[in-house]
């Protein structure tokens, strides 16, 4: 028969395993959806920087061409047109790459969270196996 002190440790370990349970759980619950989502929206920015600067740099080799020829008639209107295109781009890179660093950003937070849900999963089970036996009695 165990003695108190061996009872109160016991359920001195149930409460914590209890505890930690929940801790894990709690860690987990939505971690799965939010995931997802942070990925797809890292892809498209990710997606939308590149085309982007693509955008951008071809305007720019355009831009160029034209300097080079010297801008007459026409080619003036696109050379503004090209010049507006490149400086919105330029704010849209700028707000994409915000968006994706903050994308990243979630997901290191995730990855975070994932490793403190399992450390809790593994401090339950740890207090689980000493309830069984809370003074290591190896008999």
């Amino acid at each position: 028969m165990a003695s108190a002190d061996e009872l109160i440790l016991q359920m001195q370990h149930l409460a914590a395993q209890a505890k930690a349970t929940r801790a894990a759980s709690g860690q987990r619950a939505g971690l799965d959806r939010l995931k997802s989502s942070t990925q797809k929206m890292a892809f498209e920015k990710q997606t939308e920087v590149d085309a982007l600067t693509q955008a951008i740099s071809g305007a720019e080799e355009r831009v160029e061409e034209l300097r080079k020829g010297g801008i007459v008639g026409d080619e003036a209107k696109e050379y503004v047109a090209l010049r507006n295109l490149i400086d919105d781009s330029k704010k849209q890179l700028v707000k994409s790459n915000a968006q994706l660093q903050f994308a990243l950003d979630r997901m290191e937070l995730m990855e975070r969270r994932e490793y403190e849900a399992f450390h809790a999963e593994v401090r339950a089970e740890t207090h689980g196996q000493l309830a069984e036996d809370p003074l290591f009695n190896k008999t």
